[in-house]
């Protein structure tokens, strides 16, 4: 955390416990991934991990920039780096709804009582 920013990262896609860098850095909110029935197949998952969001199966823009020709559209994706925008976003939501800064926007989010948490994988965090 650096001068009153939340840095969120993803916890990377290598199905291991193993620290993943940004992520585990001290300060970083580090997020794994989830998938329709509990943790995605390949998310990394530890002590280190804060959160976590769903992951599998995100339909994101596509694009492509071929030479002589660029094609757009929609995909469906899956990964940790797509579960860290949706806690990056709950974190957002929060200051604005609140008027909080990141810290204590992160906190809400973060470590409220009674929060849903998954062992390795943090705090459950998903936007409706």
């Amino acid at each position: 955390r650096a001068a009153g920013r939340t840095v969120v990262a993803a916890a990377g896609n290598a199905a291991s416990c193993r620290t993943f860098w940004p992520a585990a850095f001290p300060g970083v909110v580090a997020v794994g991934a989830l998938g329709c029935s509990g943790p995605a197949w390949f998310t990394n998952h530890g002590p280190w991990v804060d959160a976590c969001a769903p992951g599998v199966d995100v339909v994101s823009t596509f694009f492509i920039d071929a030479p002589g020709a660029a094609t757009t559209g929609w995909a469906s994706w899956s990964g940790t780096s797509f579960a860290a925008p949706k806690v990056a976003a709950a974190i957002a939501a929060e200051m604005c709804r609140t008027g909080s800064t990141a810290a204590a926007a992160e906190a809400a989010v973060l470590r409220s009582p009674g929060l849903f948490r998954l062992p390795d994988l943090g705090v459950v965090v998903n936007l409706d």
